[in-house]
């Protein structure tokens, strides 16, 4: 056997060795469904379901694939309105937590409609899909009915619209609006690009599990590497296909965005939204930094500054918005109820 040969043999056994290593040490930490990891805590026990300054209707509405999912539409009692923020809840959580996140838009005039994501609360279970905190087609499937049935709602549909997404949630809404040109006012939490969250996560949890030589000298194309043979892999075991966030949110130049970020957050840290910013160009953009907020909990820490910002930035939707579209919904507001339609529920 020539000695060309053998170095190939050899260069093919470290090759096959780096990639076991990273894989091995990666894969249960980032692929794996967790159902705890990225999780929202602490927030179902504080829903202000009774708030007699709200009205909360509960809905259904179908996905473009058959599936039913299950939502609410809550309004400030005894007012109109002044937009619609649609909210995209995070993995294992559920649309409710919206009545806690959007408490402020609530009292502050807003209209909140929420739903669970398939697979997720109330809403019907996709048995092709395993979801878990990566996002998938999936979600943006489900956000885009969620927009089509908002549309056939008469006393929403000629409101501004904008929308609040927590992490996987983030990532939906951002990916969304980027195709639909009404959405220009997006606010995310924890908000995170696949590649770039894996590349922060492999170093820092691979220092755990590897030697630091290890670490120091396996290039960055070997991480990448392993990454996309992780993402080809579990693409197939979950039944999906992972969304690129990456080259969709170019599609957001001259949007409005906002950035919460949580500076004690270790699941996605504060540089992975530096990371998205820099990628789109033109947008008028905010970054919020709440200090001592861990992951999916900024409001929690800075309750008085996550709120008044998220009232601040949703505010300047409703002045941009086409007066036409406030005297439409002014008309139809004061058009005779059909005695047919569905009552609310506080």
């Amino acid at each position: 056997m020539s000695w060309l040969l053998w170095c190939v043999l050899i260069a093919i056994t470290v090759e096959i060795i780096i990639q076991y290593c990273i894989m091995r040490a990666a894969y249960p930490v980032l692929f794996a469904p967790m159902p705890d990891r990225f999780n929202l805590i602490g927030t179902l026990s504080q829903l202000p379901e009774n708030d007699d300054r709200i009205q909360i209707r509960n809905v259904k509405f179908p996905t473009m694939d058959g599936l039913t999912l299950h939502g609410f539409i809550a309004t400030p009692t005894n007012t109109l309105p002044k937009g619609v923020i649609l909210f995209c809840h995070p993995f294992k959580s559920t649309g409710r937590i919206a009545l806690f996140q959007c408490q402020g838009l609530l009292n502050a005039g807003f209209a909140v409609f929420a739903f669970d994501f398939r697979n997720h609360g109330e809403s019907e279970t996709d048995p092709r899909y395993q979801s878990i905190h990566w996002l998938s087609q999936y979600e943006l499937n489900d956000t885009r009915s969620a927009i089509q049935y908002l549309r056939t709602q008469p006393e929403l549909s000629v409101l501004p619209l904008g929308m609040l997404g927590m992490s996987r949630g983030a990532g939906t809404a951002l990916a969304v609006a980027a195709k639909d040109p009404e959405i220009q006012f997006v606010a995310c939490e924890g908000a995170f690009l696949n590649e770039e969250l894996f590349l922060d996560h492999a170093i820092r949890w691979g220092e755990r599990f590897l030697p630091p030589l290890f670490i120091q000298i396996v290039p960055t194309s070997e991480v990448i590497r392993a990454f996309r043979i992780m993402i080809w892999y579990s693409q197939r075991r979950q039944g999906c296909r992972y969304i690129n966030l990456k080259p969709r949110v170019k599609g957001l130049k001259n949007r409005n965005l906002l950035f919460f970020t949580g500076e004690k957050d270790q699941s996605v840290v504060p540089r992975m939204t530096q990371l998205i910013v820099k990628r789109i160009p033109d947008a008028h953009i905010t970054v919020c930094s709440l200090p001592g907020a861990i992951h999916n909990a900024g409001r929690f820490a800075q309750l008085e500054k996550f709120d008044s910002t998220l009232i601040d930035f949703f505010s300047r939707m409703v002045e941009s918005s086409s007066p036409v579209k406030e005297l439409e919904f002014s008309k139809r507001m004061t058009a005779p109820v059909d005695p047919l339609s569905s009552k609310r529920s506080a």
